[in-house]
């Protein structure tokens, strides 16, 4: 089981460009060897949409060597899925690995270089779209929530206050989770049910706290609401993964900030560390033995 799993990890695609990146590749590389390193679907789709072929190939082939034979968490979306059929049935266990984009995202690691351009195209489109999706629903509810503050209702003065507020509300909350949970099982979730289902599966709540941490962000503060200022709808979606891991890695300091507010209420909260924190805690540790082996598209063998 997952949680018998000690010192679970799980990257940020800004960590996984930067451990690339570092000059001490190597040595870190060993050391994190001493984690059980998870990557993710969105991870992994990110990496794929990177247009250099060979730093592409050379990263996901970074990514199979510290993830060993785990498999890729699914996407958040798909995770919420697994998880309302899950509870639907009853289950002890839910799968985080399931579905088509885990499938795909595992042969992607397996064989980096099947993700050619046509896949890199793909990925860059898909990643795109997540965002756009995200800036045209936020940018339309930022013109309606401006006009409703401009005649008289309190804006709420923080990303706790405006949690706290719609934690309170049934109702809405209901109306929120009752349509994804009718997509994915076939049938209503009853209302006595709400509270339930949010109290045992907790990737349910740090999802929603994503999205709400965005609408904040881009619809309801007064200023600094550009999406250029704020994280992604990717980096948000990564909230869904912090009740899974025990540390979660970020260079991305935006995303960094907004993870850390969000973990506040996380009920299995997990340690959000920026990649130079989580670097010197690598260069810090007892080094096991090389035992790992991987190869740069240019042909340079890298371990042994």
């Amino acid at each position: 089981m997952l949680c018998d799993v000690r010192n679970k990890h799980i990257l940020d695609t800004s960590a996984w460009n930067a451990l690339f990146d570092d000059p001490d590749r190597d040595l870190l590389i060993e050391a994190a060897l001493s984690r059980t390193i998870f990557p993710t679907c969105i991870a992994i789709t990110e990496v794929a949409a990177t247009e250099d072929t060979a730093r592409r190939i050379d990263i996901l082939r970074l990514m199979k060597t510290l993830g060993r034979d785990n498999r890729p968490m699914a996407s958040p979306n798909q995770l919420i899925i697994t998880a309302c059929e899950g509870y639907s049935k009853r289950a002890a266990m839910i799968t985080l690995n399931a579905g088509s984009d885990a499938e795909g995202a595992w042969i992607a690691l397996s064989n980096p270089t099947q993700v050619d351009e046509a896949a890199q195209r793909l990925a860059l489109d898909f990643n795109a779209e997540r965002e756009d999706v995200m800036r045209t629903f936020t940018e339309g509810l930022r013109r309606g929530l401006q006009s409703i503050f401009v005649a008289g209702t309190q804006r709420p003065r923080s990303i706790g206050s405006l949690i706290r507020h719609y934690s309170l509300d049934d109702n809405f909350l209901y109306e929120v989770i009752d349509p994804i949970y009718k997509r994915a099982t076939g049938a209503a979730l009853p209302r006595a049910e709400l509270w339930p289902l949010l109290n045992s599966l907790y990737e349910w709540r740090m999802f929603l706290m994503g999205y709400a941490c965005a609408i904040y962000q881009r619809a309801v503060q007064e200023q600094g609401y550009g999406h250029k200022r704020n994280p992604g709808h990717l980096d948000l979606w990564s909230a869904t993964y912090l009740p899974i891991c025990d540390v979660f890695v970020t260079r991305d300091k935006r995303q960094r900030r907004a993870l850390k507010i969000l973990n506040k209420a996380n009920p299995h909260p997990a340690q959000i560390l920026s990649y130079a924190q989580w670097r010197q805690s690598l260069r810090a540790a007892p080094l096991c033995p090389r035992r790992w082996s991987w190869t740069l598209s240019s042909g340079g063998a890298e371990g042994s």
